[in-house]
């Protein structure tokens, strides 16, 4: 069996057609009430291996994409700054798996599907990636946590890339689809892997890291992501540094790369489930019938929990005068008090994202609302800002992020962002292997075409020249003597180790705390 949407063909093919069949008027109309039970079929169909649903991968391409200066060793052989490659051809050359089709598994045919065995999953068994932590208290009093794999990575060559990762909402170091990536990215050459290091910014609250501010962490925010890249720059000075971020850190680190444009500590960027366009998103989330009970509503649990985790750690510092959310407790306390089907993400959004997950006086945090703050962060405002090569996935059957609310003309109107989008996959799943195959059947496919990219990357673009983190250290603070570019929301750029040393083993944390994993 085979599908195609009519957006999916405008994308691709630019296709338009001026006239519905009353065939196709009745299949609009019947299609919700349809979807279930084709679900169903193609589920009972692949479990006996007769139903298959491939699709395409349409490529949205900037229509004047950048050069990339490729540097020695690269398959060309040339020196280092001898070659100028578009990023189109470049990508094209060393991504061969966006060249052909995805196949999901014939048992999770479909976005829902998908994505509902991303949470259901059992992933402990696969992918073991154990971490080293070091805490790093901000400027502003906050804390994340650096989680390092592998736990020797100090061992490594000098030049050895480093993979960081930014994780989603409410997710960390712990989410399969970080260690799927992580498993990959340490496992040496001679085995196929990329013989790096990575490193998982856990956010304010995320993985265990204590919240010790008022400010939290959001899709518009950059600068702890920032923060972590110069100090692992300083770390590592003569290591590639390469970002991967997930659904909500996708849109991290794609504003992140927007803002500081050539200026970036990264040498390439690849983001998967990016939420390009917020507004769009919250308003599926929240108008779709079953989408706004099942997804929006565990989403905004997970943002409630994560919340009164940290309240209740440190009631003071968000019942303090200052706060922004101090007024805001009363509403949220109800929200927890009446979770459950109804709770919805929009509603933690208005009350508490939109004033905490933020610094002060960057955008305009406080928001008055959710709305405000969609409308500020979404990652397709800053598009024409990237200038390292940028590589995206999306999923047109996504329930959370929105398949026809892709930024097309901004996404074709940069010149360093090349955008796949799969046909099937649902939010950060494309598993294609045997349901009876323990291993196999939580493969994801999507590792291909990111160890293809990343695999190029490494290979052939140069390391950030000339953007060397040098310290000075006062009363147990690391300041950085020459940022490589300004920070917002920061006034002096640095940090203080509080922790090192700390071992956490990745597959033991899946669903910390009762949260709804994979999201």
């Amino acid at each position: 069996m085979t599908s195609k949407s009519s957006k999916e063909k405008e994308l691709g093919e630019h296709e338009h057609s001026t006239s519905f069949s009353l065939t196709s008027t009745l299949l609009y109309v019947f299609e919700p009430l349809l979807a279930p039970l084709t679900a169903a079929l193609f589920f009972l169909g692949g479990c006996i291996g007769m139903a298959s649903y491939a699709r395409q991968i349409v490529k949205i391409l900037p229509t004047q994409p950048g050069l990339l200066r490729i540097r020695n060793g690269s398959a060309s052989g040339k020196e280092i700054g001898t070659e100028e490659r578009s990023l189109t051809d470049w990508i094209r050359e060393n991504v061969p798996s966006l060249k052909g089709v995805f196949r999901p598994a014939h048992w999770l045919p479909n976005g829902h599907l998908q994505t509902f065995y991303i949470v259901a999953g059992d992933f402990t068994q696969v992918d073991k990636v154990h971490y080293v932590r070091t805490y790093l208290r901000l400027p502003d009093g906050g804390t994340i946590g650096l989680d390092a794999t592998p736990e020797n990575h100090h061992e490594l060559p000098p030049d050895a890339p480093t993979v960081v990762i930014s994780h989603g909402l409410t997710g960390g170091s712990h989410e399969s689809y970080v260690r799927n990536v992580l498993a990959w990215v340490v496992k040496p050459k001679s085995e196929g892997g990329l013989g790096g290091r990575g490193i998982v910014v856990n956010f304010r609250g995320c993985a265990g890291v204590p919240v010790t501010s008022c400010q939290l962490y959001s899709a518009g925010t950059t600068m702890d992501l920032a923060l972590a890249l110069h100090f692992v720059k300083n770390r590592h000075p003569q290591s590639p540094l390469h970002g991967v971020g997930f659904s909500l850190g996708a849109s991290v680190l794609t504003r992140h790369l927007g803002e500081v444009g050539s200026s970036s500590l990264l040498s390439s960027g690849t983001v998967l489930g990016c939420p390009w366009d917020l507004t769009a998103m919250s308003h599926r989330l929240e108008n779709d019938f079953l989408i706004a009970r099942i997804y929006s509503s565990a989403l905004g649990k997970n943002v409630l929990k994560l919340f009164f985790r940290a309240y209740e750690s440190n009631p003071a510092i968000f019942e303090a005068e200052d706060s922004p959310v101090r007024d805001c407790l009363e509403d949220l306390k109800r929200q927890r008090k009446n979770m459950g089907i109804g709770s919805r993400l929009r509603k933690a959004d208005d009350m508490m994202v939109s004033k905490i997950g933020g610094p002060r006086g960057i955008g305009a945090w406080p928001f008055p609302s959710a709305k405000e703050y969609y409308e500020w962060a979404s990652p397709k405002n800053v598009l024409q800002g990237v200038k390292v090569p940028l590589l995206a996935i999306n999923a047109f059957d996504d329930p959370v992020i929105d398949g026809e609310a892709l930024p097309v003309e901004e996404l074709q109107a940069s010149s360093h962002i090349y955008a796949a989008v799969t046909g099937s996959g649902g939010h950060l799943g494309w598993f294609d292997g045997p349901y009876f195959d323990k291993v196999k059947s939580r493969q994801r496919w999507v590792l291909k075409p990111i160890s293809e990219f990343l695999t190029a990357a490494s290979r052939d673009l140069p390391l950030a020249e000339g953007k060397e983190v040098e310290l000075v250290e006062e009363d147990g603070w690391e300041w950085v003597k020459k940022p490589a570019y300004e920070i917002p929301g920061v006034e002096r750029i640095g940090w203080k180790v509080l922790r090192e040393g700390e071992i956490v083993q990745g597959e033991d944390d899946e669903g910390e705390q009762g949260m709804t994993q994979g999201l």
